[in-house]
């Protein structure tokens, strides 16, 4: 089925340019003279103070954060709390075509069952698609997104493993025990998809279950220890990350789209984070017509002879038959913008093309 919407996708023209290699990496430097050079700026450097010793140890463990890259995070508690109020599902919507729209708040221990109750009234032999939105998502509890995994993926279908230098490995299949969802999978996802959301999309990356559109995600599919800091905040530390039944790892790189798109992240948060988030999803998915307006400039040069004079009064000319408001939408000058929702447009029309492919 993947491989199908793929191929649509191509069709399209949408497909992800595989990512670049690595940049080129800085050699390693040379410690052994360290200590000299540690010495000789504190002897001669112009501030003494900027090279005490809690500076230096205060910038030693700045570097090694630095240098940890995504595997270490300062957490602030006020921002967690806010994500975790999120529901589980935060927006459900039946599209064109019998097209089910479910986009979730958050991945925990409800989600998979708030899930349930959201696909259970529908048959799913009854819809042409289901999209999956995880733009935005970031969870911890990978436990949870194997569950929801299951609902997609045949009952014991090995689904990834979490491994660390100092930790047993664990081990994730699918486990619900009622027969799997066939119906055709679009899976959304951004680079604030992050944590267990990112484990999932890459379940069914990885599983072939589904078409991946938008854009890389965060590179954070890692599980972490959260230790407490003086003034109320926590640093996070990677312990073990997501490797799939093939090997791949998602840490640090993140996970690569099949459809990419170019998109803003702030017009995304706006769509999906913002106060007209709860609106009806088609506004979003309508290209607008945008209309250039002529300033006082460019009406004296419209009627410009070439000689730096103006133009004479024309005659009137006679009206012509037809409808009027022909000639109004039909504005040289209008500019017809992509919707407001790319990476849902893109899904909705990979599914559209499925569905005339599946009736010829």
């Amino acid at each position: 089925m993947k491989l199908i919407l793929i191929l649509l996708a191509v069709a399209l023209g949408t497909v992800a340019v595989s990512a670049a290699d690595d940049a080129a990496k800085p050699e390693p430097l040379d410690l052994s003279n360290l200590p000299a050079v540690t010495a000789a700026l504190q002897g001669l450097y112009l501030d003494p103070a900027a090279l005490s010793d809690s500076k230096l140890n205060e910038a030693a463990t700045r570097g090694v954060l630095n240098h940890l890259g995504l595997g270490v995070k300062l957490l602030d508690p006020k921002a967690a709390a806010a994500k975790n109020s999120a529901p589980g599902i935060a927006k459900t919507e039946t599209l064109g075509d019998e097209i089910l729209y479910v986009r979730l708040g958050k991945l925990d221990h409800g989600t998979a069952k708030a899930l349930d109750a959201v696909l259970s009234p529908v048959p799913s032999e009854k819809l042409n698609g289901i999209i999956l939105d995880l733009r935005f998502v970031a969870g911890s509890d990978f436990a949870d997104a194997a569950e929801v995994a299951g609902r997609f993926v045949a009952k014991g279908t090995p689904l990834f493993t979490l491994k660390g230098a100092k930790r047993e490995p664990r081990r994730f299949s699918a486990a619900h025990e009622k027969p799997c969802i066939v119906t055709p999978l679009i899976v959304l996802v951004n680079r604030e998809t992050a944590g267990s959301a990112e484990a999932l999309a890459a379940v069914f990356d990885n599983q072939e279950r589904a078409a991946i559109i938008g854009n890389a995600t965060a590179g954070e599919a890692v599980e972490r220890v959260e230790l407490p800091l003086v003034g109320g905040k926590k640093l996070a530390l990677a312990v073990a990350e997501v490797v799939l039944p093939d090997g791949r790892k998602i840490f640090p790189r993140g996970l690569e789209p099949d459809v990419a798109v170019k998109v803003d992240l702030a017009v995304e948060r706006k769509l999906l984070l913002g106060p007209d988030a709860q609106k009806n999803l088609r506004a979003s998915l309508e290209p607008k017509v945008v209309k250039h307006r002529i300033n006082e400039a460019e009406l004296v040069r419209s009627h410009d002879t070439g000689n730096g004079k103006p133009e004479g009064k024309k005659p009137a000319e006679p009206k012509k038959s037809g409808p009027p408001a022909e000639k109004e939408t039909r504005n040289e000058n209008a500019k017809v913008e992509q919707p407001a929702d790319v990476a849902l447009s893109r899904a909705l029309d990979i599914l559209k093309g499925l569905r005339i492919l599946r009736r010829s």
